[in-house]
């Protein structure tokens, strides 16, 4: 390169606007699509499902207020009232469990259970949306939202 030319390259700017134009639009498309992509896109439940290994329990719909108990669990589910909605007593051959249905926010939470000494299951959020779960992995325990999983719980 010439001496002139080079003196023009170290006096001149670092980029000019025509510079910086394919990298603005390139970091734009990469924001949208994660926005797209990783945001979720929530759909409040309507039903939920308690699986017991790769047996459903009992089923829950919000829109019918219909609690449905297999025949094989009837002796071991209890529910009982409560304010905005209901608790249910669970209990397996591989433990006990206890959660409280809100009704009225359309969520479920995991109050009690005996798994563990830390009961590592009742700190999980409440679940709400479609494709929510609380699993009680000792217990072989898990209420899912929205719909029927048929893979089981081991431990």
């Amino acid at each position: 390169m010439k001496k002139k030319g080079i003196e023009e390259v170290k006096n001149g700017k670092y980029f000019t606007l025509w510079d910086l134009i394919p990298y603005l639009l390139i970091a734009a498309i990469a924001v949208a699509l994660l926005l797209v992509f990783l945001l979720p896109q929530k759909q409040n439940m309507t039903v939920f499902y308690v699986m017991h290994g790769d047996e459903k329990v009992m089923s829950y719909d919000f829109d019918a207020g219909e609690l449905t108990v297999e025949e094989k669990y009837k002796d071991g589910v209890v529910t009982g009232g409560g304010e905005n909605g209901f608790f249910v007593e669970i209990r397996t051959s591989d433990g006990f469990n206890r959660f409280f249905v809100d009704t009225a926010n359309r969520t479920v939470k995991m109050t009690e259970a005996d798994c563990s000494f830390t009961e590592d299951c009742t700190y999980l959020p409440a679940i709400e949306n479609e494709g929510d779960s609380i699993i009680c992995v000792p217990n072989k325990l898990r209420i899912v939202a929205g719909s029927e999983v048929s893979s089981p719980v081991t431990g």
